[in-house]
């Protein structure tokens, strides 16, 4: 991209050209904010935003050393809007015409510089750690419409940051020191190089803590000398040393300045091969390679293959499927299976007219959406905030990824661009929601959170329930609002909304945000893909001619995990409050594309005739077990709180920090570490921790599509740093246990096999009648087993159960390969059973005096094997090795159930749940029926790898009870001698 360099002339700013040019982009120009003169000694007031010292020597620094267009503005506006997040242009401007606040200088500059170039699509910016400065620069990024590059955003811990500026060839010196007693007036105007080779600023970070890189303010630069000064360099003739008062700080003024040529004019500008920078910061590294190929080798991967059958036959039919939604005590909420009430059909067979129907669906679900939101956010009384902004996270299915470019317009309308929902996006196939829809949608949210995010809680009064408006008058908050700020604990939501393209993790441009944190303790993040942070694109592995060679599913998942750790470690608020780890996590879902199942089939060639309609599904998740697990035992290869200074990373196996961040846990070495931490837990037997602690289970699923033909995508819900200090995060003792199913072909209720007449309700609740099911002919009586996991953190605070219904095939192989209409069960009693069974496995002990209710059940998410997949070849009968060329073609899917059935009968039993518990509420969990291709429930145990029988159900299980964990936090957080729950 053609991009305008934000510049001061310092070392941060100078180096975000280097690194932006490095990535391939082009530099047309360079914008600058001058300071305002405010006496005759030259002093001018410090900006919250813009570096001001040395000021007076970037014209020449732009123009002549570097050689493009120099663009300035003097500012006139003020540090205004103070607030960690900027909202907008919602000061008025002066009489004058000028800007109250300063962010809206660097608008009306940024304005006037595309006006020159309008080819301008992006602004690079030196940002490293201050969210102050990098969310205002995004605001008038995305008031623009041009991309924030800020390739030294977390780009890596201080020390590192600092080696990097300078080993890259810049030389700057000192033209502002803010750090007594460490930096005083003497340092000002000597090289930054100097003062870190003599080992100046180290002595000063071990002494003082001051952050060497100077992210604190400790100091600021000029840059006399770098590579892409192409022209010459910066020469300092006449400086004057300016103190203020007698604590040390002080700026250089420079009075006179002139730019020395270099002997060669040749351009400099260090273009490295960005393929060879995705390479050398692969974090699928070679020995992560090797160790996947060595398993490869050890353990039979082409185990038998088991070939996934159709468990039901539905048609398409016309019905209204109304919304579930469920409201918690404290506020949180969940509303699922949003659909278009009727389904829009197709006039013209062509896909502009099926994307322009989805278009229409989703414009209905939004309308749908608002009349519940605006129905339950009736007790708030606030009248500015909309009731969206209280939504933190949306799933959204597609029948077709690709509806989702037409559709994003209407959802960033209805969201907005400040501070939205994290957000999953699937593609399920054509034909795989309800009468033949092609959108659906969940949201998850907290009521009165959005509110709370916007609201800046300086102006609050004193009693919390009204603020003060600029024009002196108060306006009343909502409850949930006043009582959030109340809670000096806890914070009710906090949003990482990361716009700029960096080093450190994608950029969320959809628009949603990287992750949200409920309450402090819960994280919810976006689903994350493959993405190389820096290019955007897709991550591929190397090429290699080995028969282990690693797959690009393989590496994308890889990325995907350390693309969620960089995200946790970036919510850390540099007190290890907010942040995380991948060991963290309490919920997992790894989707993987059909192109995903493809590549593994093309390198598992199929040598008999026999099994042409085999898929190799165990080799599938047995290669994606072993790489999420080696992800999670590695947190993706970041080390938590390296870059917030809470630990100090150099290079070393992140499994030599503790949960905090800190290397041999604080000992001197590994091996003493690892005696005192064997001696600690042998000393308190009774503390509730086992093994099975650092196993993290994970649902696995595939399904046709994923964004940008992603083949892997994580999302996952984890315990914020908080929560897992001082509320143990554990896992369940697996249950596993059959379900005895009958075949009482008489009890017409209990079946899911309708016919093809019309059903007879429109709200999607009711059974279908006498007539609507088929006569099932007589065969072997299946065994369905039921397994279940849970991952918690506390006890009864937070659940997600995972629970999987499998099919015994070793009693039943001579029909496995049939008709699908050959397998019957009793799904009434297997979702009863496989619900019963999440919430039992809720309780710590694994006992059945559980914490949990289907009181606490916020939502349940219900995946079921919805189609026919077989290998092309079964059909054509050729017997040969699927070349990779081939992917796309090689497998063949029928979509034969859109899920109608199986969601009456889960609404059915949840009702009869709730009812026999007597709940409190009228209210069922939310529920949503999603359609796979696949599914394997990995359990984060090595004991447990990948059988031979058949998942067609699985559910996720979101249990939670805000107000008890809010409560456990509270007793536990911060003392020496916790309690373990």
């Amino acid at each position: 991209m053609k991009f305008v360099s934000l510049v001061s002339g310092g070392k941060d700013s100078i180096y975000s050209i280097i690194e932006a040019l490095r990535h391939n982009h082009e530099l047309l120009c360079c914008a600058h904010l001058a300071p305002p003169i405010q006496d005759s000694n030259g002093d001018h007031d410090e900006s919250y935003m813009y570096q001001t010292a040395g000021s007076e020597a970037v014209r020449r620094q732009v123009e002549e050393c570097i050689g493009v267009p120099f663009y300035t503005r003097t500012i006139s506006g003020k540090s205004c809007n103070t607030a960690l997040v900027y909202h907008g242009d919602s000061d008025a401007p002066r009489v004058d015409g000028s800007p109250n606040d300063e962010v809206e200088d660097l608008f009306l500059l940024l304005q006037h510089v595309t006006s020159c170039h309008p080819d301008i699509e992006a602004v690079a910016s030196g940002a490293i750690l201050s969210t102050y400065q990098r969310t205002r620069i995004e605001n008038v990024c995305s008031r623009l419409n041009l991309t924030s590059l800020a390739y030294l955003w977390r780009m890596d811990h201080q020390a590192a940051v600092l080696d990097a500026i300078l080993d890259n060839g810049i030389d700057a010196v000192l033209v502002r020191v803010a750090c007594p007693p460490g930096l005083t007036c003497r340092h000002l105007g000597q090289s930054l190089r100097s003062l870190r080779d003599g080992g100046v600023l180290k002595s000063l970070h071990e002494k003082w803590g001051i952050n060497v890189a100077g992210e604190g303010g400790e100091y600021e630069t000029l840059v006399v000398d770098c590579p892409i000064f192409k022209h010459g360099r910066l020469v300092l003739e006449e400086t004057q040393v300016v103190e203020d008062g007698e604590d040390g700080v002080g700026v250089l003024r420079i009075h006179k300045c002139r730019v020395e040529k270099k002997e060669q004019a040749a351009c400099t500008h260090h273009h490295h091969n960005l393929d060879e920078q995705k390479d050398a910061n692969n974090p699928l590294d070679k020995h992560l390679t090797r160790r996947l190929q060595q398993m490869r080798t050890s353990n039979n991967m082409h185990s038998s293959e088991t070939w996934t059958p159709s468990l039901y036959k539905s048609v398409l039919q016309s019905l209204q499927i109304l919304p579930n939604v469920r409201i918690m005590l404290g506020g949180l909420c969940h509303i699922s299976s949003i659909v278009s009430p009727t389904s829009f059909m197709e006039t013209n067979n062509t896909h502009h007219d099926d994307a322009r129907l989805a278009v229409q669906e989703f414009l209905s679900i939004l309308e749908t959406l608002r009349k519940i939101l605006n129905k339950i956010s009736s007790h708030s009384p606030s009248n500015k905030n909309k009731p969206q902004n209280d939504i933190f996270y949306v799933h959204l299915y597609l029948s077709q990824i690709s509806y989702f470019a037409s559709i994003n317009q209407h959802y960033k309308q209805f969201f907005g661009m400040h501070l939205p929902p994290s957000r999953s996006c699937v593609g399920l196939g054509i034909n795989s929601l309800p009468s033949g829809r092609r959108v659906m949608m969940d949201c998850t949210l907290q009521l009165g959170s959005g509110e709370y995010l916007r609201v800046d809680e300086t102006n609050l009064t004193s009693s919390a329930t009204t603020r003060h408006c600029d024009d002196g008058s108060t306006q009343e908050i909502s409850q949930f609002v006043s009582n959030a700020f109340k809670n000096k604990h806890h914070s009710l939501r906090k949003t990482l909304h990361v716009q700029s393209m960096s080093q450190w993790a994608p950029v969320c441009i959809g628009p949603y945000s990287q992750a949200n944190v409920l309450r402090s303790s819960l994280v919810f993040l976006a689903g994350m893909i493959g993405l190389v942070p820096e290019s955007m694109q897709l991550i591929r592995p190397p090429s290699s001619d080995n028969e282990c060679r690693v797959l690009d599913w393989e590496i994308q998942l890889y990325q995907s995990w350390r693309n969620a750790a960089a995200v946790l470690d970036g919510l850390d608020d540099g007190r290890g409050v907010l942040g995380g780890k991948l060991e963290d996590c309490i919920g997992g879902l790894v989707y993987f594309s059909l192109g995903a199942l493809e590549a593994t089939m093309a390198c598992s060639p199929i040598q008999n005739c026999e099994n042409l309609n085999r898929l190799p599904w165990n080799v599938l998740w047995k290669r994606a077990e072993c790489v999420c697990q080696n992800a999670i035992a590695e947190n993706g290869g970041i080390v938590m709180g390296s870059v917030d200074g809470l630990a100090v990373s150099n290079g070393l196996d992140p499994n030599l920090y503790d949960e905090d961040g800190v290397l041999y846990g604080g000992y001197e070495d590994e091996e003493t570490w690892r005696e005192m931490t064997a001696s600690a837990k042998s000393a308190t037997p009774d503390s509730g921790e086992n093994e099975n602690d650092s196993h993290v289970p994970l649902l696995m699923v595939c399904l046709q599509e994923l964004p940008m033909n992603a083949q892997a995508e994580v999302e996952l819900v984890c315990a914020s740093r908080r929560a897992a200090s001082c509320l143990r995060v554990w896992t369940g003792a697996l249950v596993s246990h059959p379900v005895t199913t009958v075949n009482d072909y008489n009890n017409d209720e209990s079946l899911l096999v309708p016919s093809d007449c019309s059903m007879l309700w429109d709200t999607g609740y009711d059974y279908p009648t006498q007539a609507a099911v088929e006569t099932v002919p007589n065969c072997n009586e299946p065994k369905v087993w039921i397994t279940s996991v849970a991952r918690a953190v506390g006890n009864g605070c937070a659940c997600v159960s995972t629970v999987a219904a499998d099919l015994d095939i070793e009693e039943n192989k001579q029909n496995m390969f049939q008709l699908p209409s050959l397998i019957h069960v009793d799904m009434e009693d297997v979702l009863s059973e496989m619900i019963e069974s999440a919430i039992i496995t809720a309780a710590e002990k694994g006992g059945a005096d559980s914490p949990f209710s289907i009181e606490h059940v916020l939502n349940v998410r219900l995946y079921y094997v919805a189609a026919v997949a077989s290998s092309r070849k079964a059909h054509s009968g050729v017997s040969k090795t699927i070349d990779e060329s081939d992917l796309g073609s090689s497998i063949q899917v029928d979509m034969i159930d859109d899920g109608t059935t199986l969601r009456t009968l889960l609404h059915a039993v949840l009702a009869s749940k709730c009812k026999r518990h007597r709940t409190k509420t009228a209210m069922i969990p939310a529920y949503t029926v999603v359609p796979v291709l696949g599914i394997y429930l990995s359990t984060g145990s090595s004991s447990t790898m990948v059988s031979n029988n058949v998942t067609f159900l699985a559910m996720q299980i979101t249990l939670v009870d805000t107000i008890r964990m809010e409560t456990d936090m509270w007793i536990r957080y911060g003392r020496d001698n916790r309690v373990k729950s």
